[in-house]
């Protein structure tokens, strides 16, 4: 019994200690080529932001502070947008070979250097995905012009055609850009740049996959500040996952009517997350039309929520342009003000009650209130609600 406290207790300590290791002082001293004097400014944090200046004197600076773990940082210039890497606690260098920061080196933070390797694991891809991200770009505002334009059937198919093989050619670099991401993920458990970057790609996962990797996180990792905001993203999913009941929401429609779920009670109830911005989502509304004259005689609804509380003008104009006012719509119930000054989740966002951080994406609510289907971030491929509407009707 003495020998297994011993060793228990040593595991406390040495974890104890690893964690210690994560917080305290850092340094960071700079030198910027071709630069005798003016400003540099450093911006840190995860959540909590602190902001600090300091002077350039005959080509260097430093900047001196306190962390209770790695964190997100942004050093820039006057008039710089400047670089962003993760901040250790310890002493860090920063080399400007010329008066643009974003061309700086950054040494000394292991993180940063953890950072690097999985920039480089990803930069072949990225690579190839530049030409081919501009052509389907180019096709999809091409298809959505024409939509809007009330273009023949004939042309539309032309132009649709020209969008779905580019977006083809782009989904295999996608992957394999996401897989190597997760083999970082799955070697690095105890980098912060983990917890960090995983937030990045919950959008791809189900809530399975994502409690998988929160799990093999370090401890310390999984208490971070970044660690307990996937806790939080993994519990949205799964209240907007299948066999969840949906949440209940209220919010004024496009014509100020109070609408809630509770409205479509007794009835299939399609809500479709997306924005006036987002061109997958336009694209889509035209397949949306399609569906609704095809059902809703049948007892199916379809709800709008639009992430447009910044810009209400420009989601009613998009309604009336695709032709989409025959079902209800609304925003997300975003702050957007207070959204850019915290960052942080808002009780009557609909986007956060439900998990979704991406669009388009769609939930499928069944006559009783339970969530049956997810189709998009974090659910089914979008084809797969034709087939499942089939299956119902």
């Amino acid at each position: 019994m003495k020998r297994l406290l011993s060793v228990v207790t040593g595991m406390l300590v040495t974890s104890l200690s690893f964690a210690q290791e994560k917080r305290g002082a850092f340094e960071i001293t700079g030198s910027v080529a071709g630069k005798e004097n003016g400003h540099v400014y450093l911006r840190y944090g995860n959540g909590f932001y602190i902001e600090d200046s300091t002077s350039i004197k005959n080509g260097t600076f430093t900047f001196t502070g306190m962390l209770s773990e790695p964190v997100i940082a942004t050093i820039s210039g006057d008039g710089d947008e400047g670089i962003d890497f993760y901040l250790d606690p310890g002493k860090v260098q920063v080399k400007v070979n010329s008066p643009i920061f974003k061309e700086g080196a950054i040494t000394g933070s292991a993180s940063q250097e953890e950072y690097a390797e999985l920039l480089a694991a990803r930069a072949r891809v990225q690579q190839a995905q530049a030409p081919l991200f501009q052509a389907y770009d180019d096709a999809s505002k091409q298809y959505l012009a024409a939509i809007q334009a009330r273009k023949t059937d004939t042309e539309l198919r032309t132009l649709k055609a020209k969008a779905d093989a580019a977006k083809a050619l782009l989904q295999p670099l996608y992957e394999e850009s996401r897989a190597a991401s997760y083999s970082f993920f799955r070697t690095h458990p105890e980098s912060y740049v983990t917890a960090a970057e995983l937030r990045k790609f919950t959008t791809f996962m189900k809530a399975d996959t994502l409690r998988q990797y929160i799990s093999k996180l370090a401890p310390w990792l999984q208490t971070s500040v970044y660690g307990k905001e996937l806790t939080d993203i993994l519990a949205k999913i799964q209240n907007g996952s299948p066999g969840s009941r949906a949440q209940l929401f209220s919010q004024p429609d496009i014509n100020g009517k109070p609408t809630g779920l509770m409205d479509f009670k007794g009835k299939y109830l399609l809500l479709d997350f997306w924005g006036s911005w987002c061109l997958p989502c336009r694209k889509n509304n035209a397949h949306l039309k399609s569906l609704y004259a095809m059902y809703k005689d049948k007892g199916f609804e379809i709800l709008g929520i639009a992430d447009n509380d910044g810009k209400p003008d420009e989601w009613k104009k998009a309604v009336t342009k695709d032709g989409v006012g025959a079902w209800h719509h609304i925003l997300r119930g975003l702050d957007t003000q207070k959204f850019k000054e915290d960052g942080k989740p808002q009780p009557g966002d609909i986007y956060s009650m439900y998990g979704i951080h991406a669009v388009p994406t769609q939930l499928l609510i069944d006559p009783n209130g339970v969530i049956i289907a997810r189709y998009g971030s974090g659910g089914e491929e979008y084809e797969q609600l034709d087939t499942k509407l089939a299956e119902i009707f």
